[in-house]
């Protein structure tokens, strides 16, 4: 289980160089990384696991310090890959180690096989859709998918994980606050309310 000596060093960790709206680049809060990989532990420890949209690498670099066998993050932004490695290897610095690689990818078009999807995903804010492309790829890749998602998405959630053969619970509501880090953010600070969802292909 990740600790609190874990989340501050995660608090260390580099964050996006140059945040892409499209992209829906914003960075998982520590705490939250915490919080949500301790939920999904039981189905990460001594898994394959693959972080669909990784980013700077958090829940990539979480997973292997609750005990993935093998983590690969995957992305399509290699300034943001690069953070990544570079966070991989200050957090090697304290904890020794870590099971990780990066693949540089368009999610919708990355084939895998895995145990195990933990994600943050695109909330589909800035492109319709691409939560749907995520999920399903998650799905069409693992038995078992971790996400977060906004607020209560259960009708889009029940769609998608029937129409592939999966099923699914929300697990958790969280809140959190992400500080200004778009151009166009006129707040410092925004209130951000989403669900932990568990997803699970039939018959495993």
């Amino acid at each position: 289980m990740l600790t609190r000596q874990h989340e501050i060093v995660l608090q260390a960790l580099r964050d996006f160089p140059n945040p892409d709206p499209h992209l829906e680049q914003y960075p998982t809060p520590p705490d939250v990384v915490v919080r949500f990989l301790n939920m999904a532990y039981r189905d990460v420890e001594g898994r394959v696991v693959v972080d669909l949209g990784c980013g700077t690498g958090v829940l990539t670099i979480g997973t292997a310090l609750i005990g993935a066998r093998f983590t690969v993050g995957v992305d399509l932004d290699m300034d943001a890959l690069r953070v990544a490695k570079s966070n991989v290897s200050f957090v090697e610095g304290v904890f020794g180690p870590l099971n990780v690689s990066f693949v540089r990818a368009r999610v919708p078009h990355f084939h895998f096989r895995a145990d195990t999807v933990v994600m943050n995903p695109p909330f589909g804010m800035q492109r319709k859709g691409s939560d749907a492309e995520f999920l399903i790829t998650a799905m069409g890749g693992a038995g078992v998918v971790w996400t977060l998602l906004g607020r209560r998405s259960d009708p889009f959630v029940s769609r998608l994980a029937r129409e592939v053969g999966f099923t699914w619970e929300r697990v958790a509501d969280l809140s959190f606050t992400l500080k200004r880090s778009m151009r166009f953010h006129r707040r410092e600070r925004r209130r951000i309310e989403v669900s932990v969802y568990r997803l699970e292909r039939m018959g495993i």
